[in-house]
């Protein structure tokens, strides 16, 4: 099965394509502003270096955040419109479990916490619980908050912690700072992926696409001459009002039309 993943959900920009667990072409770029320019041409790439059409994608998967607000939109708009002409299923899965799962085996260490940052300084992040399976689970939901908020729910669970994600890596001294005698059981993935990558986000998608089947209303590849289905959707996960909204919300607060 051959999953189009498409991530846009931070800065680093990327796409890619699996086939199983087989990644058969990546692209990424890095930017704040260019979300929307650079994934059309990276869409394009992938499918060339991987030598097949766009009709012979099965399913898609997005990233449906947390992150940044207008790079959520760009993605999802992009892996929408892709499904619904392609009439495959479109899988949604979030940065923080993207984050996770790059991280691969951590089985030294008790929880896992991905951290991104989600601007105004606020952070999102989970908790994950590692087990003597060597699975990962959530044991604590996606969330937004200061890096106080986040340090405080660590704090509680007195476990050894494994951070990962670009923000958590470049705050390492306060992090420790702040944890305080728990910090000789702290750790961070400086070698591991630093943002959410397309790839993961596929590799994700596969595995859900095969173990929900169809959610999305595709039974299959349309009949030649059919009628396109409804478009797929998935919801994107904000944890708080966009920024616009939050400027309206203000603005009107304090009386201003």
């Amino acid at each position: 099965m051959i999953v189009l993943g498409i991530d846009t959900a931070t800065e680093l920009v990327s796409v890619a394509l699996v086939d199983g667990d087989e990644v058969l072409a990546a692209s990424e770029s890095q930017s704040d502003r260019r979300h929307a320019e650079d994934l059309t041409p990276m869409l394009q790439f992938v499918v060339q270096r991987a030598g097949i059409e766009f009709s012979e994608v099965d399913a898609v998967a997005v990233d449906v955040g947390p992150g940044l607000f207008t790079g959520m939109r760009v993605g999802i708009a992009a892996a929408q419109a892709l499904a619904h002409v392609l009439s495959v299923p479109l899988v949604g899965v979030d940065s923080l479990e993207v984050l996770v799962a790059a991280a691969g085996n951590v089985d030294d260490h008790e929880l896992v916490v991905p951290v991104i940052d989600t601007r105004r300084r606020e952070v999102a992040w989970a908790l994950h619980r590692t087990h003597d399976d060597g699975t990962v689970r959530r044991v604590a939901p996606p969330q937004v908050g200061t890096m106080d908020d986040m340090l405080a729910a660590v704090r509680e669970r007195s476990q050894s912690c494994l951070f990962v994600g670009a923000h958590a890596i470049s705050h390492e001294e306060q992090i420790r700072g702040e944890v305080g005698p728990q910090a000789w059981a702290l750790n961070f993935g400086s070698s591991l992926p630093r943002y959410p990558h397309a790839r993961h986000v596929a590799l994700l998608g596969h595995v859900r696409v095969l173990r929900d089947g169809d959610d999305s209303g595709h039974a299959g590849r349309r009949a030649e001459g059919r009628e396109l289905p409804d478009a797929p959707t998935v919801r994107p996960m904000y944890l708080r009002d966009a920024d616009a909204e939050i400027s309206w919300t203000t603005r009107d607060a304090r009386g201003v039309r």
